[in-house]
């Protein structure tokens, strides 16, 4: 018996924090709460802190310009989880007024203590911006984390085979099978999945010479 089927392989490529190789820079700062403590990959501990001027903020450099899916916050877990709320996250290429006059992708208001919240954006920029407006304000920030949006990879192939791939247990296993063997290649993040059922194909009768 031979059968065929297709079947069809969806890749999602793993996102990387982006923030983790940038550059942050802020407004000001308090002691040794530096800006970049806010992308050293560590959602507690040490955290970022301005000064008390008015309208403060925090910039990260990404080097280039990316499209821009999501923007991570983590907010402080000590005391004061209300000193963020107001904060606007800005996206985009220029550095005029510091970078906060870029679009703006979203307010933040009521993160608890040590709470990430995670706001979609679909911008292009190259810095990433959280500003505070107002007078005599702190901006504190534990982490930040930007994502870019990624191409997902989608490939259908063509598979003839001898076992009796009609068989749902056996169909079943072979995925199975050939999710081990890429896993094992070093690829992460897909699907394996029938396209069309498995069906049989009628094989072709070879002349005979005598």
């Amino acid at each position: 018996m031979i059968s065929q089927s297709f079947f069809s392989c969806f890749h999602k490529p793993f996102q990387e924090n982006l923030a983790l190789t940038g550059r942050a820079v802020q407004s000001s700062t308090y002691s040794t709460w530096v800006a970049a403590n806010a992308i050293d990959g560590k959602t507690v501990g040490r955290c970022t802190h301005t000064n008390k001027p008015d309208n403060p903020w925090w910039r990260l450099d990404l080097w280039k310009s990316y499209l821009i899916s999501r923007v991570i916050i983590t907010n402080r877990a000590d005391c004061c989880a209300e000193r963020l709320d107001g904060a606007e996250i800005h996206i985009g290429n220029s550095l005029e007024n510091n970078g906060n006059n870029n679009p703006r992708c979203a307010v933040l208001n009521g993160i608890s203590l040590g709470e990430s919240v995670s706001v979609s954006c679909d911008m292009e920029g190259r810095y990433v911006n959280v500003f505070l407006p107002g007078t005599s304000k702190y901006l504190t920030l534990c982490e930040v984390e930007v994502y870019e949006t990624v191409k997902k990879a989608f490939v259908m192939m063509k598979l003839v085979s001898s076992v009796n791939l009609t068989d749902p247990a056996v169909s079943s296993e072979l995925l199975n099978q050939m999710t081990t063997v890429l896993t094992s290649k070093g690829l992460s993040n897909f699907t394996l999945t029938w396209t069309k059922p498995p069906q049989d194909v009628k094989q072709k009768k070879m002349k005979q010479f005598e």
